[in-house]
């Protein structure tokens, strides 16, 4: 509803869960993660209730065409969940899923300070 037009579940999205933006592999529990937290995508995009970021017509050298991008973030699911959604239009076609993760769910390791 923010966007005010449908949005299409595609091949490319897909294939950005599994590969990064380079075409490299995700590591196996990244590619785990964002697939757990899939199954929200279409609940953040139908409850959104802004546009969390916006990056307006940035011309990709590697697709030859200008390129928007939209970041959805809610709240959802029973354990109340903070999702951001990707969401992109190539050239003028359709607004199409791109990408999904949890927010504030990195789980990156943190050193201990040497004592």
């Amino acid at each position: 509803p923010i966007l005010s037009e449908k949005v299409f579940f595609t091949s490319k999205g897909f294939h950005h869960l599994k590969y990064d933006g380079s075409g490299r592999g995700r590591r196996i529990k990244d590619y785990h993660r964002r697939l757990l937290v899939l199954i929200h995508s279409i609940a953040v995009i139908s409850t959104a209730t802004n546009i969390y970021e916006y990056k307006p017509k940035i011309y990709s050298q590697k697709l030859g065409k200008y390129i928007e991008i939209w970041e959805l973030r809610a709240v959802v699911g029973r354990e109340k969940e903070s999702i951001s959604v990707v969401l992109r239009r190539v050239g003028t076609g359709n607004i199409s899923f791109y990408s999904v993760w949890k927010n504030g769910g990195k789980h990156k390791k943190i050193k201990k300070p040497a004592s």
